[in-house]
């Protein structure tokens, strides 16, 4: 599966089963728009957990020890 980090864009073997052809799909995606891009072995989109944003927010912050 190719699909966009930035948009709801994706190309799955069930839109078209030609590797290639996703993946061309993938690049034209990423010049007409200049979003992001990835690439996973699953048959669906992987998700993010609710809240982990809050969580690296608050481990990148300095401390205040």
């Amino acid at each position: 599966m190719k699909y966009c980090l930035d948009c709801d864009w994706h190309a799955t073997a069930d839109d078209d089963p030609d590797q290639r052809d996703r993946s061309r799909a993938a690049i034209d995606h990423y010049v007409e728009t200049g979003h992001t891009i990835d690439s996973s072995e699953s048959l669906v989109r992987p998700t993010t957990p609710d809240g982990l944003g809050t969580v690296l927010a608050r481990e990148l912050a300095p401390s205040s020890d």
